[in-house]
């Protein structure tokens, strides 16, 4: 009998240990906000597009940010970087943050992730739509996810993961520094698996861009190699050397940085393998 109380205590631990929700107004005039019916919940999003409406994009990006992140303050990444690519950029704000409905709970992010996938996808992406999905630190969890679980077009779906985060392991490692760290194993026993990126990872074979920070103290280069381990698709790293966890890019990281778009867009765009990346990607 005690044993769902208990695990509801857990998890209630963890959430608040992970997930810094916030549901203050973000003033983002330059971005079109829609609410999908995603039940039970209605998912807040933020959408920038370069695309003619009545047709379906060459690219939609799917963006998940992290912990603190919001859903308004998404940048015209990766796309800045492309040239004449008709795309359009979906960011998500999880349930419990900005307007999305719901409570902040990974236990329940998982779902509502899945529901944002397959709403936007249905809808809005055609046969010849090449997919990225994006995630920074926590949403990359979100990313790997839905990779794992969903039956994406291999051919045309690819990821792109900044700074991805093997849960467990860093959770472990900022509890650290408190009395009776210790205690937190069992706690950490409640993450439930489609949080858990090291059983994930493996069931995800699709091209991914991962790009990491060189001096992370958050999630430490080391842990995100631990994790990629068990990544069962191509994987092309950039590290960004000089930055910790979200530290700003300069004009020599975008430079590696592009190559790898360049990289991931053919890997995801069958119909044009054989045309010149330059067509198509702007070089930074």
């Amino acid at each position: 009998m005690l044993r769902r109380p208990l695990r509801s205590f857990r998890r209630h631990l963890l959430d608040r240990m992970v997930l810094r929700p916030s549901q203050h107004p973000i003033h983002a005039p330059n971005l079109k906000r829609m609410r999908l019916p995603c039940e039970p919940d209605t998912i807040e999003c933020f959408v920038q597009q370069s695309h003619d409406e009545s047709k379906q994009p060459e690219l939609l990006v799917l963006k998940f940010p992290g912990t603190a992140g919001r859903a308004e303050r998404s940048t015209a990444f990766p796309t800045a970087m492309l040239d004449s690519i008709p795309n359009a950029v979906w960011t998500w704000n999880p349930p419990g943050y900005g307007g999305s409905s719901g409570h902040a709970s990974l236990s329940t992010m998982a779902r509502a992730a899945s529901a944002f996938w397959t709403t936007v996808t249905e809808k809005y992406a055609g046969p010849e739509t090449s997919i990225w999905l994006c995630g920074n630190s926590l949403g990359c969890v979100s990313v790997l996810h839905i990779a794992a679980t969903h039956t994406p077009n291999p051919k045309r779906t690819g990821l792109i993961l900044r700074n991805p985060p093997p849960l467990r392991q860093v959770i472990k490692r900022a509890a650290k520094s408190y009395p009776h760290f210790g205690l937190i194993n069992p706690v950490i026993a409640d993450l439930c698996d489609s949080m858990d990126t090291m059983k994930t990872a493996g069931k995800v074979s699709l091209p991914a861009v991962v790009l990491q920070s060189e001096f992370d103290t958050l999630v430490p280069v080391h842990f995100q190699d631990e994790m990629l381990e068990k990544y069962s698709g191509p994987v092309r790293k950039v590290l960004m050397e000089g930055l910790d966890h979200d530290g700003l890019t300069t004009e020599h990281h975008e430079t590696q940085i592009g190559e790898s778009l360049r990289w991931l867009w053919q890997q995801t765009n069958p119909n044009k393998i054989n045309s010149r990346p330059s067509d198509s990607i702007r070089k930074v």
